[in-house]
């Protein structure tokens, strides 16, 4: 009878002991074990006895298999137009070359003039000048001894060209030459520029097929129906009269609504 009541007794002491509030602390850490080993009795979180170090924390554990996220390692990802501006920002610091653009060509005075005929030819070449016409005059005329035909692609190129030649004649020439005016400046259709040894006309490409000047200086008037039975002193002055009347007048018809010229 005594050790039924003892055995009843210590049970019901250790119930109160159940009962009694309990005041340990649970980790997240513990929680996770629990997860992990739902079925080990051996895991158990009386207290924070089984937490030895942080590297049961949750951080820890991942930084096992994954690497930690922050801000200072992220890669930074611009819009479209965020990268254009970096882009182009980057290229403003690239320093640029310098252009020389007389590079290449020969900026010495020529022996019969200014510009050497094979100087001006690759000039006009580098310059993109169209369709160059060079024709030799005869000495007994005492003009000049080339004329050079050329054909802009517009009335923009046309001035580049006259400027550019005038330039690069400015740093050939000595200081006794003379420096040539740009005739014609005006113009839409027709530029010349007097080199002394050299005239070079530079024209657009109705301007040029108009008034066919590379036939009044090459074929000569055997073969030339507009000079046929001239002499050289007539074509000569044919040519006169061609600079000395070319003035602009404005076409009014229908088909043609570029700049003309009366000769």
């Amino acid at each position: 009878m005594q050790t039924v009541l003892t055995s009843l007794l210590r049970t019901k002491i250790q119930f109160y002991k159940y009962l009694k509030p309990r005041t340990n602390v649970v980790t997240y850490s513990q929680l996770r074990q629990i997860t992990m080993f739902p079925n080990n009795n051996q895991k158990q979180f009386n207290d924070d006895e089984n937490i030895e170090n942080e590297s049961h924390n949750l951080v820890g554990s991942l930084s096992t298999t994954h690497k930690v996220f922050e801000d200072e390692n992220a890669e930074i990802i611009f819009d479209v137009s965020e990268k254009q501006e970096m882009i182009n920002l980057e290229d403003l610091r690239i320093e640029e070359e310098p252009h020389d653009p007389y590079e290449g060509i020969n900026l010495k005075r020529g022996v019969n003039g200014v510009f050497e005929i094979e100087d001006l030819i690759s000039l006009l070449q580098k310059s993109n000048a169209k369709n160059i016409f060079v024709t030799s005059v005869p000495s007994e005329l005492q003009y000049v001894d080339y004329v050079v035909i050329v054909t802009g692609r517009s009335k923009k190129h046309m001035q580049s060209l006259a400027n550019f030649i005038r330039k690069v004649y400015k740093l050939k020439k000595n200081k006794t030459d003379f420096l040539p005016k740009i005739e014609g400046e005006d113009s839409k259709d027709w530029l010349a520029l007097d080199l002394g040894n050299i005239v070079l006309h530079i024209f657009s490409s109705f301007a040029r097929s108009l008034y066919d000047l590379e036939t009044l200086w090459s074929v000569g008037p055997d073969y030339d129906d507009k000079s046929r039975g001239s002499t050289d002193e007539d074509i000569m002055e044919q040519y006169n009269t061609f600079l000395s009347d070319l003035e602009p007048i404005e076409n009014n018809g229908d088909d043609k609504k570029s700049e003309m010229y009366r000769q």
